[in-house]
């Protein structure tokens, strides 16, 4: 294949020689390019010369190749080239020759890092000094740091370098092994940005390592196990300094603790003596082990005003307690220019907490969460001034908070704000002056229950994020459940919710919301509400148990084609039948984006799943009984009207009970619907194992195959995992009617006394219909207490526990009748 072209900015012209299968540098490109990309190709080495056409070049890549050897005239002609990327090879560096970079007068950037590894691990590694003295104009250099680094003299001729980066790491703490003070002494003191991140394993620092680097604005330390007693005693050369970045993310780890350099890490003034005096405009101490802080540690800033950032999130901190209340308070009201406070995952340890990016914290956006509490906040208030420079505040995941605070703000800039998944019994007020700027709020995993929003504006309102908030208890209630006003409102999320159903409510009366989740709930069908926003683009209802789209949610979204609105109904319980047919035709034909469409499936008869496309596409062939069964109907009309009157009036009469059984069914489940009830099961069952055999045989037969009932049997329906009282509980709570089975030995069993407590407090707390009781073989003296004491709210009926009994004897017969009104009837 051919390499392509294009150009930049500036108009210069761009090489794309990307994924070709190169085996060697192309000789016939444009005498003219001023950039060069041969990234992932199959280039072995680079001759000499190889470059000499392009004498013009700026820019040249040749990442993940598999060079192992550059000859020593292999960049001739390139004097003009500032940016080289040979990272991602099979480069020896220690074998480059001394000249092979002497014709790169200009270079500016190198990038020879994560290339071969060194084979000797417990001897020096000497970097070729005098192949890299000829880069005099250097200025970024990146390249990987060997066990027993030496860099030689030749090093000090790199005066412009200002960014030295090591990007792959081969540190650990074996042979003795410590990073010592000579190590960059050969380096320029004009030396600005240092990157030492990614040695996953702990080594041991000289104190005086960087006292070579006076200027130093950018220490970068993440993700290097040195232990944060060591970066801290390491910084004394920076004392009463300005710096740009000091990060410290994950410095320390649960695999280091011993005696000098415990997990567990204590703030004391002695550890801060250094780093306290220095004046930072961006720290970032998250996951560094630390637990607790003492008095003037770790906010006892000489210079909080040069603070723009600050990051102290998933420590094992106990918050913000009453005891460190006041240091933060402090602390708050001298920073005045920070923009951007985070302080999250406090308290445990979280499986995957998600971090901010200390160099683009404005990048920072989705926030996918999980995580479990373990302890309830403890009794105490607390007030808060916010500083008026602050943009970004994110409270996520902290397991300890005041029982109530209130944080007020003076012309605040509070864009960002989170303060999800926390632990509240009363939530925190905010005065209408923070919430004037916001744009992003995230109020996740906090119950709506205990979130007093009052009817109030946030002008500047975009995303709201309200994900695993409970809003089915507040649905469930009839309550409304946000009342304020944001204008310019474009994306909701509130997946996770269990919400059936969603009434119209002025909340989604925002004219301009674009995104909406609605994913993970338990809806069957699509809200109408959702027809009124005229503006939305991406609706996002999946994992659901939406069966079809009714034709005024069809009707709306081929309206609304104009936008090319994105709909996600991803794994729901598409039903393809007779039934449905309006709708699979409707969804071959439309021009409506369905986000993973093709995937779809849906349930055919006896249970069968088929792709929801496929069966579209071939409605004739899968549903060609449907007009069969419609004429079928119409010459049945035609027979029984030539039967005249008699024949209807003694179908009637003869099943009267059934057409009226039936037709209340219908009734009760528009009114239940209108009520919000919502039962899943017509009734639970609660038995002792030696029923069993019965249920199998007697019962399941008549409700479920013959009745058309749905019951619950713990043996059968509840998931195993779940916590059997609460799963039980949760059943009773779903079903219309409670129906016990009492044999002799019925308290024996484990769960009986449970459960008749249970539908007790149902019966006389929410809508539980009837409590039946099948009494089988069982004397009047041995019926249980608790059923005895609830007998005025009780149904009885007899029958014989025998399995071989005549199911169809008249007493029998006049039994299961009575069972089948009371199930049928409220």
């Amino acid at each position: 294949m051919p390499c392509t072209y294009s150009r930049n900015r500036n108009q210069k012209l761009i090489a794309h020689c990307e994924n070709q299968g190169f085996n060697s540098v192309p000789r016939n490109l444009s005498r003219n390019i001023s950039e060069l990309s041969l990234s992932n190709n199959s280039i072995r080495m680079l001759e000499n010369d190889s470059f000499v056409h392009y004498t013009k070049m700026e820019i040249m890549i040749l990442s993940k190749n598999f060079i192992s050897e550059i000859q020593e005239d292999a960049f001739f002609g390139l004097h003009l080239l500032k940016v080289l990327k040979v990272n991602d090879n099979l480069i020896n560096i220690t074998t480059l020759s001394h000249g092979v970079f002497r014709h790169l007068s200009n270079l500016i950037d190198l990038d020879i890092s994560r290339n071969k590894k060194s084979l000797h691990e417990n001897t020096a590694f000497v970097y070729p000094d005098g192949a890299f003295s000829t880069l005099r104009s250097l200025q970024n250099l990146s390249i990987d740091l060997f066990m027993f680094p030496e860099f030689g003299a030749g090093f000090s001729s790199l005066k412009n370098l200002t960014v030295l980066k090591f990007s792959q790491c081969y540190l650990r703490n074996s042979s003795r092994f410590r990073l010592s003070n000579s190590t960059f002494e050969h380096f320029s003191v004009n030396l600005k940005e240092l990157y030492i991140s990614g040695c996953r394993n702990f080594f041991l620092l000289e104190y005086g390592l960087f006292e070579y680097f006076p200027y130093l604005k950018i220490l970068d330390l993440s993700e290097s196990y040195v232990h944060l007693y060591q970066a801290l005693r390491i910084l004394h050369p920076f004392q009463y300094k300005n710096m740009s970045v000091i990060n410290f993310h994950h410095i320390s780890d649960n695999s280091i603790n011993e005696d000098d350099f415990p997990y567990s890490v204590v703030l004391t003034a002695e550890l801060m003596t250094y780093l306290r005096t220095i004046c930072i405009e961006a720290l970032d101490l998250s996951k560094t082990g630390i637990v607790d802080f003492k008095h003037n540690s770790l906010l006892s800033f000489e210079h909080p005003e040069c603070f723009k950032t600050f990051i102290i999130s998933a420590n094992r901190l106990p918050s913000t307690t009453a005891k460190h209340s006041l240091q933060l308070y402090s602390f708050f009201m001298k920073a005045i220019n920070i923009k951007v406070y985070d302080v999250s995952y406090l308290t445990i340890d979280y499986a995957h907490p998600v971090f901010i990016n200390v160099y683009n914290t404005e990048s920072f956006y989705h926030l996918p969460k999980s995580a479990k509490y373990f302890q309830m906040s403890p009794h105490w208030n607390i007030n808060y001034s916010l500083p008026s420079s602050i943009e970004f505040l994110r409270f996520t995941h902290i397991q300890i908070t005041p029982t109530s605070a209130f944080i007020t703000c003076k012309s605040t800039s509070l864009k960002y704000l989170d303060v999800s998944y926390g632990v509240y019994k009363r939530y925190p007020q905010f005065s209408e002056d923070c919430i004037k700027q916001l744009e992003y709020l995230d109020i996740s995993g906090i119950s709506v229950a205990i979130i007093t929003f009052p009817s109030m504006l946030l002008p500047k309102l975009v995303v709201l994020k309200m994900t695993n908030a409970r809003i089915d208890q507040i649905v469930r209630k009839g309550r409304e459940w946000m009342s304020f006003r944001a204008p310019v409102l474009r994306e909701v999320d509130i997946s996770f919710n269990n919400i059936w159903t969603l009434e119209e409510t002025t909340f989604f009366e925002q004219p301009h919301i674009t995104h909406l989740n609605m994913s993970n709930n338990l809806f069957r069908t699509i809200p109408n509400f959702v027809t009124k926003l005229q503006k939305l683009e991406y609706l996002d209802l999946s994992n659901n148990l939406i069966t079809s789209l009714d034709d005024n949610i069809r009707h709306w979204l081929d309206k609304m084609i104009h936008l090319n609105p994105i709909l996600n109904l991803d794994n729901n319980a598409f039903v393809c039948s007779c039934d449905t047919l309006d709708f699979l035709l409707w969804f071959e034909k439309t021009n409506v984006t369905f986000y993973n469409g093709d995937n779809y499936t849906c349930t055919m008869s006896k249970n069968k799943q088929i792709l929801l496309k496929e069966v579209a596409k071939n409605t004739k062939k899968y549903f060609a009984d449907c007009k069969a069964t419609l004429w079928l109907h119409v010459g049945i009309i035609l027979v029984a009207s030539a039967f005249g009157i008699f024949v209807p009036l003694s179908l009637l009469y003869n099943y009267r009970w059934n057409i009226i059984l039936y037709m209340y069914r219908k009734v009760r489940r528009v009114v239940e619907k209108n009520l919000h009830e919502n039962y899943i099961y017509d009734a639970y069952v609660s038995y002792e194992e030696r029923s069993v055999l019965w249920i199998q045989k007697c019962l399941l037969p008549k409700i479920e195959e013959e009745w058309g009932l749905k019951v619950c049997l713990h043996d059968r329906d509840l998931l195993p995992g779940d916590i059997t009282a609460d799963a039980k509980a949760e059943s009773i709570q779903q079903s219309r009617h409670v129906v016990f089975i009492i044999t002799e030995h019925f308290t024996e069993g484990k769960w009986g006394r449970f459960e008749i407590d249970r539908a007790k407090y149902e019966k006389y707390t929410t809508n539980l219909r009837k409590i039946i009781v099948i009494l089988q073989n069982i004397r009047i003296e041995d019926i249980p207490d608790e059923i005895v004491n609830i007998s005025n709210d009780v149904c009885f009926i007899e029958m014989a526990l025998d399995e071989n009994e005549i199911i169809n004897s008249t007493d029998n017969q006049r039994d299961w009748l009575k069972l089948k009104a009371l199930l049928y009837l409220n």
